[in-house]
């Protein structure tokens, strides 16, 4: 059993964390998508080589949920397909039936581990940098689909013989956070206008991200329900977000651009305490901000 399922394998974090296990181990992966031609424009987006391709096999939504679906050779799961925050009300509904049909199929197919990728969203305008005992409070259609994602997950796998399986609440990864990338496109114009200011941000760059799931994938038995991933007790305000962007487009001989604020009472908070997570499988985020925000500026 030297194969690795994941769902949702086409989009950034499935795709980086495919090329992370070719490369660096020597299990299989069965891609979960919509259509094969989906999978493979993945493999070529993330340079995966001839050789390590022979390493993927394809596999639809519809056939991995049917009752025909023999998921014997699989080792450990990772679901990570779930709809964008911005989708329809309806695609996030669907992402909800989608993401019970795959528990209920995998709680009753023999693999011995189980991810579930959640979102730090679940906790809402919680104020404090939150443990996992901080008490859900979503806020949206999005982190309410998310928390309930993870209750349907729990109750199948709570009654399963699956030995370990996790919620993992994730910050925000940068690279797919609108915000970042349009303060950096507002920084190469020599001007960045901002509303609100107090807003509280924390991000984690999607390498890191990648590399937490690979660890808890091989991690010691023993799994919590729930883990929070990121930037430990990192946190930055709008404001402060601002000023790291224009520091690094003036690096880089953008210019530093002029900041604006337009200032309003706009509620927001993020922040995660990953100690929990950290002393479980040794995994610590490695890429600060600013280098984020460098590697944002290369690919606008």
């Amino acid at each position: 059993m030297k194969t690795i399922l994941i769902t949702g394998v086409n989009g950034m974090i499935g795709g980086k964390l495919t090329r992370h296990i070719l490369t660096n181990t020597d299990y299989s992966i069965v891609g979960v998508s919509y259509t094969p031609d989906m999978l493979e424009a993945m493999l070529e987006r993330e340079g995966i080589s001839e050789e390590n391709k022979k390493r993927v096999r394809f596999i639809s939504n519809e056939e991995l949920i049917s009752e025909e679906s023999d998921l014997g050779e699989i080792y450990a799961a990772v679901h990570l397909a779930f709809s964008r925050r911005n989708r329809p009300a309806s695609d996030i509904a669907s992402s909800i039936d989608f993401a019970s049909a795959v528990f209920r199929k995998l709680s009753s197919s023999g693999v011995e581990r189980v991810i579930n990728l959640s979102s730090q969203g679940v906790y809402g305008k919680t104020e404090e940098f939150r443990t996992e005992d901080t008490p859900p409070a979503p806020e949206t259609q999005y982190t309410m689909a998310k928390y309930a994602a993870e209750v349907i997950f729990s109750t199948y796998f709570d009654s399963s013989d699956v030995p370990d399986y996790t919620n993992l609440r994730l910050d925000p990864v940068v690279q797919s956070q609108n915000l970042i990338v349009a303060l950096c496109k507002q920084a190469k114009e020599g001007h960045i206008q901002l509303r609100g200011g107090e807003q509280r941000f924390s991000f984690i760059d999607v390498e890191d991200a990648v590399l937490a799931i690979s660890a808890m994938i091989s991690s010691k038995s023993g799994w919590e329900k729930v883990y929070n991933v990121g930037w430990n007790r990192m946190r930055l305000t709008l404001t402060e977000a601002a000023e790291h962007v224009a520091d690094v487009s003036e690096r880089l001989g953008f210019g530093r651009p002029e900041i604006t604020l337009d200032k309003q009472d706009i509620v927001l908070w993020a922040g995660l305490d990953s100690t929990r997570f950290t002393a479980h499988t040794g995994w610590m985020p490695t890429i600060d901000f600013d280098s984020m925000i460098e590697k944002i500026f290369k690919n606008i």
